[in-house]
């Protein structure tokens, strides 16, 4: 159990130049993440994303939408929706696009859902992939791409420095060179709102591995514009020690987290420890993890199964409404429980129910 600051309880147990995207899956098979284990089979993908099955529509920059966009009409919190941008430009489809960011140049996969017409401002989720992994492989594994298609928000993959994202005390090479990666996703952000007609009061996170580390970097750095993020196999390590692991996480508000981890992870082990990979790389482990989190957002009482989910438990009150949840598979590998535990559903589910004041 964690104490100090709350009555939390734990766990019971630039540029502006784009090029379309080819279109091409890539085979789950390489979505390989460095930090131990190779992404799932296809038999444990969506049958959308599984090898041989095809993508979704790509953009050519041309394309032009003739359904209403969808999600409901009042915006967050039933307000007024914005006005969109007199400036939008964005169709739907799937492109690359690139802007410099830090000297660099940063590029990013944009996923805008078929039923978009820059009518009505719709919510945007970024994912980001594993440690030497790509945009494209983490659109390809995770699901998100199908529920975005469904729901009518805007998915962003982003493509790490080095194909790594700098989250605190991993992961190298970015983190040694002091990427500012949560910059690159201000810049992304500020560039889509321009772009097209983006609800600023629901921008979300999520990422596997590495990047479900910089989605826990984002949620200590960057709780001003996101309303929620949800790790996949990964802890909370912007602190400069193990414990606490997130010591120094202070966000500017209590955000939504809900995180999702298997115990059969033999690259970020469950209950903590060293990890293969890198060297050095030591974690405090789901449950540890889950309560700190409960402390950061001032949760109250023992976390209760998550209604609809058995494998899910949840802190029954935390401030200003926002949730922050553990969803456990028993086995499963590292970052191959994505339809296991239904994460992109789950998440989404809980996202629905967050937005910025």
């Amino acid at each position: 159990m964690v104490s100090g600051r709350t009555g939390a309880t734990g766990p019971a147990s630039g540029g502006t130049s784009s090029t379309a995207a080819s279109g091409t899956s890539v085979p789950a098979s390489a979505a390989t993440d460095m930090m131990g284990e190779p992404g799932p089979s296809a038999g444990d993908l969506p049958l959308s994303t599984a090898p041989g099955s095809p993508d979704v529509t790509t953009g050519s920059g041309t394309a032009t939408a003739t359904s209403s966009d969808a999600g409901a009409p009042g915006g967050s919190n039933g307000q007024p929706l914005p006005t969109c941008p007199a400036s939008a430009t964005a169709v739907a489809g799937e492109r690359t696009q690139s802007l410099m960011v830090g000297g660099q140049t940063r590029t990013y996969l944009l996923h805008v859902p078929p039923g978009y017409t820059g009518r009505a401002p719709v919510p945007v989720v970024f994912d980001f992939h594993g440690l030497g992994g790509s945009g494209m492989q983490q659109r390809n594994l995770s699901g998100w791409a199908a529920v975005a298609d469904r729901e009518g928000f805007i998915m962003v993959y982003p493509n790490g420095s080095s194909n790594a994202w700098n989250v605190g005390r991993c992961c190298p090479p970015a983190a040694d060179q002091g990427i500012d990666d949560v910059a690159f996703v201000r810049a992304i952000l500020a560039r889509l709102e321009s772009e097209a007609c983006v609800d600023a009061k629901r921008i979300y996170a999520s990422g596997c591995s590495n990047g479900g580390g910089m989605s826990y970097k984002l949620a200590c750095e960057a709780a001003d514009v996101l309303a929620g993020v949800a790790p996949v196999d990964f802890d909370c390590v912007v602190g400069e020690n193990n414990v606490p692991s997130c010591g120094g996480c202070t966000p500017a508000r209590p955000i939504t987290e809900v995180q999702f981890r298997a115990t059969g992870d033999a690259a970020v082990n469950y209950n903590g420890g060293p990890a293969p990979i890198p060297q050095g790389m030591d974690f405090p482990g789901a449950e540890q993890n889950f309560a700190d989190w409960g402390e950061i957002n001032a949760c109250m009482g023992t976390p209760v199964a998550l209604p609809g989910s058995s494998v899910c438990q949840t802190f029954p009150t935390c401030a200003n409404g926002v949730e922050t949840t553990l969803c456990t598979r028993q086995g499963g590998s590292h970052c191959g429980n994505y339809v296991a535990l239904d994460i992109a559903n789950v998440a989404w589910q809980q996202f629905q129910r967050s937005s910025l004041p």
